[in-house]
């Protein structure tokens, strides 16, 4: 799986819900975690570009604890890439940051 770097320097963005825990199985309630064994945690984000019609977008991001980032937010995405991936015969484009943290924070704790 090939990561592409996404150019968030011309784009606003703020939290149109609150962050919520990624599941991996949502019958077991069982949450994912990265390969360090950190939480994953997702987020649903409102892109604006200029000249632009505002998108939602889903991101995933790691995380010790459920960070205290709320909707209406407007949030910075750190290292934000697309990445194509195919399972089960079903295909499509993802997201991920490696932090959500809100626009003017200097670091927000992972």
């Amino acid at each position: 799986m090939k990561n592409i770097p996404v150019d968030t320097s011309n784009m606003e963005f703020r939290l149109a819900d609150d962050v919520q825990p990624k599941m991996k199985n949502r019958e077991t309630g069982e949450m994912k975690i990265n390969r360090q064994g950190v939480p994953v945690y997702e987020a649903t984000v409102m892109v604006r570009r200029p000249e632009r019609r505002a998108e939602l977008m889903t991101v995933s991001f790691p995380s010790a604890q459920l960070p205290d980032l709320h909707a209406g937010m407007a949030v910075e995405l750190v290292d934000l890439v697309g990445f194509w991936w195919e399972a089960n015969g079903r295909q499509g484009l993802s997201f991920s940051v490696t932090q959500i943290r809100p626009v003017g924070a200097e670091q927000y704790a992972a």
